[in-house]
């Protein structure tokens, strides 16, 4: 009796820990940065799902691992600044894919403008030649 008690028993935490790990599931996005001159002396926050996950300096990069599903990333430029985040640019994760976000900076008259752009690898590998990661993004204040 003790016997089948026992094996119940791991049976059930076998089931337990095999859905938990079930629900793991991610998938990486690389958070690019590598915008010229415009804005080269500030960071640039950078949000996923509302929630600060990343400041940049110009020429770099960081990696971050999410959930499966969809995510909402935006950014907004550090400094003296209105502190409004850009519109947001809605990925899909999927597990053990590489999503790659870059940051655009676009300039109309006097007024420039920073956005969030899904590219492909092939438009992300030169950007990501020319920046240094940084697996650092938020030090402790």
């Amino acid at each position: 009796m003790k016997t089948i008690k026992l094996l119940a028993f791991l049976t059930l935490m076998l089931i337990g820990s095999i859905s938990t790990f079930a629900q793991d599931k991610t998938g990486q996005v690389y958070l690019i940065r590598v915008t010229g001159y415009t804005g080269s002396a500030i960071n640039y926050r950078l949000y996923v799902d509302d929630q600060l996950i990343c400041k940049l300096k110009n020429k770099s990069f960081s990696v971050h691992d999410l959930a499966v599903g969809t995510h909402t990333v935006s950014v907004s430029s550090g400094g003296i600044s209105t502190g409004k985040k850009s519109e947001p640019l809605t990925i899909t994760v999927v597990e053990g894919k590489v999503n790659y976000v870059s940051v655009v900076s676009t300039q109309a008259g006097y007024v420039n403008k920073i956005t969030c752009q899904e590219i492909t690898q092939n438009s992300a590998d030169p950007l990501l030649a020319k920046a240094k990661q940084n697996s650092n993004c938020l030090p402790a204040k």
